[in-house]
C-alpha cells in the first residue's frame, strides 16, 4: 500500500501520493489581500480581504462528498475520456499522480495514456489573482488531440447570507463573457452588502480568448449531476451560456494539440478588483490592467519569482541545524509557515473552519507574537489596532470585525487585555526601541464601532493593568469575570465572586514586562509601582494557590478551590503549574513539584491534558460545568495543544531540557501521525491542532480544529525561544538553550537587528541547560548574568559568529 505522503526538506515541501486523507489538508495561498486555501485533493476556496465579507468561490463545509468544490481542471481526449490532474473532481483513474504542498504553492501532477498534466497554483502579489499554471506534456511519439476545462464555482460573497437567504440572493448576480477582456466578469450586484462601494468584480480567464464558456453552475454540471461527471466537458464543448441570477460559475474551454513529446504551458488567472457597483467602469479598467501585467511575456514568472521571494526571507529570518530531523523540519518550514495563516486569519477560516468567526482579541495578540521576531512591523500594526479596540476603563472586545465594519463583540474576559502587554514587549525586545509606546491610539466607544479619545499606546497597557487591579476578588486575586483564557471557566465564577490563578499569575508576567518597559522608557516610578504590585500578587498567590501537590486552577463564587486534590471532577489543571514558572511567582522547588505531580495525572503519551479527570458528558449531573462538552474534549480533559506550549516553555526554564524536548516531540503533527497513524490523527501532519481528543474519549488521538489554533505561534515561541533558547529581551538577545542531554550541539541562524547572526551551541559535557562560555567574532563575553548579544556588540557589523559552549 503506498504511504500517504514524504517530506522534501531542501524544496520546504510535502509531496502525497495518497489523497484520500480522512481530513482535507490544505494550504494557504496569499499576497495578503487576497487568499485561498487548496487541499491535497484539488479542493479549496478563494476569498478577498474577508471571507466573510468577500467569498469569491463556494466550499461546503461538513458536507458530503466532502472537500468540494475546488480549483478544477478538466481534461477531454477524443476518445470521450475525461480525468482531472487533481484528486477530485473525475473518478476516473488515471496511471499516475502526485501533488505538493509548499510555502505559497500547490502543485498537482497526473499522466493518463502518454499525456501528463500539471497545475501549479500560487497567487500573484502585484495584483489580486491567483495563477493556475497548465502544463501538458505529450510523451507518446504521435499527436495529441485534448480539450482542457478549467471551472470554479462562484459564491454570493457574503457566506451567513448565501446560507440563509440565498435562494432569494442568487438573482442578484451576473456573468458573463467579456470578449474585450477575455474573461468571464462576475458580479453580486445587490446594494445591501455591507461594504457594497468595494464589492469587488471578479474575472476568470486565460491567456487567450476562450474556445467556449459557461457561466451557469446548473448549465455546466447538468440537472441532478455534479462536478465529478459534468455534462458539457463530456460533450467536448462549453455552451457559451450567460448568467443573470441563479447559480454562477467560470468555466474556460480551450482545445489543445500537442505533437509527439511536445510540451504547452499556459495560465488561468481567478482576480477580483474593487468597485464593481460603485465605479463599474473603473473596476473594468482595473481588471484590464491585471489581466495585461499577468499575460505580458515573463508576466507570471514575475509573479511567481516574488512569492518565492516573499517566503524565501521570511523563512530565511530563523533557520537551525538539530540533531532531530523532525524537529529541524518543524522549525525551519511548518510551523512559521502556519504563523504567517493564524497572523492573517486568526480563528477564522481552514477547510474545517467556516471563516465566520471574526478576529479574537486575544487571538491575534498571541498570533502575533511569532510575527514580532520575523516582522515587527507587522506585528506593531496589529498592536495598534487592537489597542484601537479597548474602552477608556482598560478592558477590550472579545471578537472584531475590522472588513465588514460590524460593531465589535463585548463579553467581558478577565486576561483580554494582558496578552497586549506581551505583544508590546515582544516587539521592543525585538527592536530594541520603545518610541512606539507613545502613539496616539483610540479607545473604541460604547457602541462597539467609532472611538472616542485617544491615548499613547503605554497607557492603554497600564489602563489594561489597572483594570485587572480593579476586578480583584475577596482573596486578592483577579476575578473571573465571563471566563478567563479558558472559555469554560465562567460557571465558576457566575456570581461575580470566582477567581482565577492563571490571571493571577499572567498579571505577574505582565507587571513584570511593564517594569522593564517602564525602566528603557526612563519612568522609575512606574518601574517600582509595578515592582511592588508583583510582591502583592505573589503574596496572594502563596497564601490561596497550593493545595499541597499542585497549584489550584482558581476560587469559585463561594471561595471553594478549583482544582482541588478533594475534587471528584477536575482535580488537577495544566496551567497553573506552567504559568508559575512562567511568572517566576513561587520557589523554585515548588514549581517543580507541582510539574512532576501535573504532568504525572495528565500525561497520555501524546501531550498533556488541560485538566482531569474531565466532568461527565450530559445528560450526567455536573456536564453543565463545561457546558456540555463531551469527556476527553477540548476544555474537558482533552490534550489542548496550546497549554501544552506553557508547560513546555516552563520546563525549559526549570532547566530540565529532556523533559521540554519530550513533551514537545509528543505534539510534532508528523510525531503523532508515526505513532498513531493517519487514520486515527486525521489532520495534517505538518500544522498544529487545536485539540487532541483525551483519554476519556472513545476517538483519542484525533486531531481537532487544525491550522486556525494558538498553538501555532506559542509552539513558535516555545521552540525558538526557550528549548533553542535564541531568545530577544530588552537587555539583548540572550541564548539561553534547554536541550536534551544526548545532544552534541546544534546551530541556529538568526536575523537581529540588522546583523546575520550564526550561533553554534556546543554540548560537549552533555548538560540540559546552561551556559558557561559564549564568543562573539572570537571575543569572550562575560556571561555571569546571562548570555546576551547586545546590540553594541553588533555595532557596524552585518554578520558575527557566536559560539556557546553549555555548562
Amino acid at each position: 500500500m503506498k504511504q500517504y505522503y514524504t517530506f522534501d526538506d531542501p524544496q520546504h515541501a510535502i509531496r502525497f501520493d495518497r489523497f484520500d486523507m480522512p481530513t482535507p489538508w490544505i494550504n494557504y495561498l496569499s499576497n495578503g489581500q487576497m487568499h485561498a486555501f487548496v487541499s491535497q485533493a484539488g479542493g479549496g476556496m478563494t476569498w478577498w480581504r474577508s471571507p466573510i465579507a468577500f467569498r469569491l468561490t463556494r466550499y461546503r463545509f461538513y458536507n458530503l462528498p466532502m472537500d468540494t468544490p475546488g480549483y478544477y481542471l478538466y481534461i477531454r481526449t477524443e476518445d470521450g475520456t475525461v480525468w482531472s490532474p487533481t484528486f477530485r473532481p473525475c473518478n476516473t483513474p488515471v496511471d499516475s499522480r502526485q501533488a505538493m504542498h509548499q510555502p505559497g504553492v500547490s502543485t498537482f501532477t497526473a499522466t493518463k495514456n502518454g499525456l501528463t498534466a500539471t497545475l501549479r497554483l500560487f497567487m500573484a502579489m502585484d495584483v489580486d489573482a491567483l495563477v493556475w499554471q497548465v502544463t501538458l506534456t505529450n510523451e507518446m511519439g504521435e499527436a495529441v488531440n485534448c480539450d482542457l476545462f478549467a471551472y470554479v464555482e462562484l459564491s454570493q460573497f457574503l457566506a451567513k447570507e448565501e446560507n440563509t437567504l440565498g435562494y432569494y440572493l442568487k438573482w442578484n448576480t451576473r456573468a458573463v463573457y467579456d470578449e474585450q477582456l477575455q474573461a468571464i466578469t462576475y458580479a453580486y450586484t445587490a446594494w445591501m452588502h455591507p461594504k457594497a462601494n468595494l464589492a469587488p468584480l471578479v474575472y476568470f480567464g486565460g491567456d487567450c480568448a476562450a474556445d467556449s464558456y459557461c457561466c451557469n453552475r446548473d448549465t455546466f454540471c447538468g440537472a441532478y449531476r455534479d462536478e465529478s461527471n459534468p455534462a458539457e466537458p463530456l460533450q467536448g464543448r462549453l455552451s457559451n451560456t450567460k448568467l443573470q441570477g441563479g447559480e454562477p460559475c467560470g468555466a474556460l474551454h480551450k482545445h489543445q494539440t500537442l505533437a509527439a513529446h511536445e510540451t504547452k504551458s499556459f495560465c488561468f488567472y481567478l482576480g477580483a478588483v474593487k468597485g464593481a457597483l460603485s465605479d463599474y467602469e473603473g473596476a473594468m479598467k482595473e481588471a484590464r490592467a491585471a489581466l495585461a501585467l499577468l499575460r505580458a511575456d515573463g508576466g507570471v514568472d514575475a509573479q511567481w519569482e516574488k512569492a518565492q521571494a516573499w517566503w524565501q526571507e521570511h523563512l530565511s529570518v530563523y533557520q537551525c541545524q538539530l540533531p532531530d530531523a523532525a524537529a529541524q523540519r518543524q522549525v525551519n518550514t511548518w510551523n512559521p509557515l502556519q504563523c504567517v495563516h493564524t497572523a492573517r486569519y486568526s480563528r477564522s477560516i481552514s477547510a474545517a473552519a467556516s471563516g465566520v468567526r471574526g478576529v479574537g482579541f486575544r487571538d491575534s495578540a498571541q498570533d502575533l507574537l511569532a510575527q514580532a521576531y520575523r516582522k515587527p512591523e507587522w506585528a506593531l500594526s496589529m498592536l495598534e489596532y487592537l489597542a484601537s479596540q479597548q474602552f477608556a476603563d482598560g478592558h477590550p472586545v472579545h471578537i472584531m470585525w475590522p472588513e465588514e465594519g460590524a460593531p465589535a463583540q463585548d463579553i467581558t474576559r478577565s486576561d483580554n487585555h494582558l496578552w497586549l502587554v506581551y505583544l508590546a514587549y515582544a516587539i521592543a525586545a525585538e527592536t530594541g526601541d520603545v518610541s512606539f509606546l507613545d502613539k496616539e491610539v483610540p479607545f473604541l466607544a460604547e457602541d462597539k464601532l467609532s472611538h472616542s479619545g485617544s491615548a499613547s499606546l503605554w497607557e492603554h497597557l497600564v489602563r489594561g493593568i489597572h483594570f485587572t487591579e480593579q476586578h480583584m476578588g475577596e482573596h486578592g486575586l483577579p476575578l473571573i469575570l465571563f471566563s478567563d483564557w479558558n472559555d469554560h471557566l465562567g460557571p465558576f465564577g457566575r456570581k461575580g465572586k470566582g477567581e482565577s490563578i492563571m490571571v493571577a499569575q499572567q498579571l505577574i508576567y505582565a507587571l513584570r514586562q511593564m517594569t522593564e518597559l517602564a525602566g528603557l522608557r526612563g519612568d522609575e516610578q512606574a518601574a517600582a509601582a509595578f515592582a511592588a504590585r508583583i510582591d502583592q500578587q505573589k503574596q496572594a498567590l502563596a497564601q490561596y494557590a497550593w493545595d499541597g501537590r499542585w497549584y489550584l486552577r482558581g476560587l469559585d463564587d463561594e471561595g471553594q478551590p478549583i482544582g482541588s486534590q478533594k475534587a471528584d471532577h477536575m482535580r488537577v489543571w495544566l496551567n497553573p503549574q506552567s504559568w508559575m514558572v512562567l511568572a517566576d511567582a513561587a520557589d523554585k522547588a515548588q514549581m517543580e513539584t507541582a510539574m512532576d505531580n501535573a504532568e504525572q495525572e495528565l500525561a497520555t503519551g501524546l501531550g498533556l491534558l488541560l485538566n482531569a479527570p474531565g466532568f461527565p458528558s450530559w445528560p450526567e449531573k455536573g456536564s453543565e460545568m463545561v457546558n456540555g462538552l463531551p469527556a476527553g474534549y477540548s476544555e474537558n480533559g482533552g490534550v489542548f495543544c496550546q497549554a501544552n506550549c506553557w508547560a513546555i516553555i516552563a520546563e525549559a526554564l526549570l532547566g530540565r531540557g529532556d523533559r521540554a524536548w519530550e513533551l514537545y516531540k509528543q505534539l510534532i503533527p508528523h510525531e503523532i501521525v508515526e505513532k498513531i497513524g493517519v487514520g486515527r490523527y486525521r489532520a495534517e501532519p505538518y500544522a498544529y491542532c487545536s485539540t487532541l481528543l483525551g483519554k476519556a474519549n472513545e476517538q483519542f488521538g484525533w486531531g481537532v480544529v487544525s491550522q486556525v489554533t494558538g498553538t501555532a505561534a506559542w509552539m513558535d515561541v516555545a521552540v525558538t525561544q526557550y528549548l533553542l533558547g535564541v531568545r530577544p529581551t530588552l537587555h539583548g538577545l540572550l541564548i539561553d538553550p534547554s536541550i536534551p542531554a544526548a545532544w552534541d550541539g546544534f546551530a541556529v541562524q538568526r536575523k537581529y537587528r540588522s546583523c546575520a547572526l550564526t550561533i553554534v551551541v556546543e554540548n560537549s559535557g552533555h548538560v540540559q541547560h546552561g551556559v558557561k562560555g559564549m564568543t562573539v567574532n572570537g571575543k569572550i563575553i562575560d556571561v555571569s548574568n546571562g548570555a546576551f548579544v547586545t546590540e553594541e556588540m553588533l555595532k557596524g557589523l552585518t554578520a558575527a559568529q557566536i559560539r556557546v559552549t553549555m555548562g
